[in-house]
């Protein structure tokens, strides 16, 4: 799992628009999340907007009870990823 989120996560630190672009790399089949283009986040409103849905699809306390252990464990290391990247996103552009 560590794997999967770093090779996801790897030359992408801090650029929210490229986590949330990827984000399909590393969520399971089923996890409702649909495929965002780069093009779909230039302005800082709509990637607000994208960042919630990711975030509401990862979210500890949204995950069904029937996520498995390893689906847990990738929503839990993508949460942090994306909150740190957000923080950064929000200094960056006045949010």
């Amino acid at each position: 799992v560590s794997e999967r989120v770093a090779r996801w996560r790897n030359g992408k630190e801090g650029n929210l628009r490229a986590l949330l672009a990827s984000l399909d790399a590393v969520l399971w089949d089923g996890s409702g999340w649909k495929k965002v283009g780069m093009g779909e986040l230039i302005l800082a409103g709509k990637v607000k907007v994208v960042y919630m849905k990711g975030i509401g699809k990862v979210h500890p306390d949204k995950l069904p009870t029937t996520a498995t252990t390893e689906q847990r464990m990738v929503s839990a290391a993508v949460f942090a990823t994306l909150n740190e990247a957000w923080d950064g996103f929000k200094r960056e552009n006045g949010l």
